[in-house]
C-alpha cells in the first residue's frame, strides 16, 4: 500500500470518521503478524467477534487469538471501553437529576444490556437525585449471597452521598427479580434507612426491559421516610 493509503496517514488527512471500523482497529493493533497484516488481521478480528464482541470480551480470552499479545489487548479493550463509556454519557448528561426507573433504565441499557455476565452498579447521588459517582462493585456470577450490603454502601459513605441507587443486569434477557435479588435488596433497604441514606431504586435492565424494585414497593417504609430530606428540596423520585 501507497503510504497514504495507511489507516493513521488516513485518519491524520480526514479525519477518523472517514475510517472503516477495520482500518480504526488496525491503528490499535499497529502491526500484523507472520500470516496476516495489520488490516488482514483486523478484519478477521471483526469478522470473528465485531465490535460489540470486543467490548465483552475479556483480556485473557482476546490473548489466545493469535498475534494478539498484551499491548495489543489493552489497546483494543481500552478504546471500545473509552467508547462506550462516551457513549453512556451522551445519552444522560451528568447533571441531569435521575427522576424515574426509566430514565435509569435509558443510561445504563448500553453499557449493561448486552453483557453476558451481571454487573452490580452503585450511583452515589447528591440531595437532587444528580449523578455524583457511579462504581462497579460486582463482575460475573452474581447471586445473593456474594453481594454484600456493606460493600454497596461503602461509595456512597465515601462520597457523602445522601442517596443511591443501585442497578445491575441479567443476562438471560428477564428482568424479573430473583428471590436473591429480593433478598438483597430488602437488606440494603433497612442497613441504608439506619443511616440515613436514601436508597431511591433497584433497577434491574436487560437490552429492551427492566423492572423497578421501587416500582414493586420492595424499599420499605423505613427506607421511603429516609428520603424525606433529599424530597423536601425536589420532585419525588418515581419508580
Amino acid at each position: 500500500m501507497d503510504k497514504e493509503d495507511l489507516p493513521r496517514e488516513r485518519l491524520v488527512r480526514l479525519g477518523a470518521e472517514a475510517l472503516s471500523n477495520a482500518e480504526l482497529v488496525a491503528i490499535l493493533l499497529s502491526t500484523g503478524d507472520s500470516e496476516q497484516n495489520v488490516l488482514e488481521k483486523s478484519r478477521s478480528l471483526l469478522k470473528d467477534r465485531g465490535l460489540v464482541g470486543l467490548l465483552r470480551s475479556e483480556v485473557q480470552e482476546l490473548k489466545q487469538v493469535s498475534g494478539l499479545g498484551t499491548a495489543k489487548v489493552t489497546r483494543i479493550k481500552a478504546a471500545v471501553e473509552l467508547a462506550a463509556r462516551g457513549l453512556a454519557d451522551d445519552e444522560w448528561p451528568a447533571r441531569e437529576p435521575f427522576r424515574t426507573s426509566k430514565q435509569v433504565y435509558e443510561r445504563y441499557r448500553g453499557l449493561l444490556g448486552d453483557l453476558v455476565h451481571e454487573e452490580v452498579w452503585v450511583l452515589v447521588l447528591d440531595q437532587q437525585h444528580c449523578l455524583i459517582r457511579e462504581e462497579r462493585l460486582y463482575k460475573g456470577m452474581v447471586h445473593g449471597a456474594s453481594v454484600r450490603v456493606a460493600e454497596l454502601l461503602r461509595p456512597v459513605i465515601v462520597h457523602q452521598g445522601p442517596a443511591m441507587i443501585v442497578v445491575h443486569n441479567h443476562p438471560s434477557g428477564s428482568p424479573e427479580p430473583s428471590r436473591a435479588d429480593r433478598a438483597m435488596t430488602a437488606d440494603l433497604s433497612a442497613s441504608s434507612a439506619t443511616m440515613g441514606i436514601a436508597l431511591l431504586d433497584h433497577v434491574i435492565v436487560t437490552r429492551s426491559d427492566f423492572v423497578s424494585m421501587a416500582q414493586l414497593g420492595m424499599l420499605g417504609r423505613d427506607a421511603q421516610e429516609s428520603q424525606a430530606a433529599g424530597e423536601r428540596r425536589t420532585e419525588r423520585y418515581r419508580g
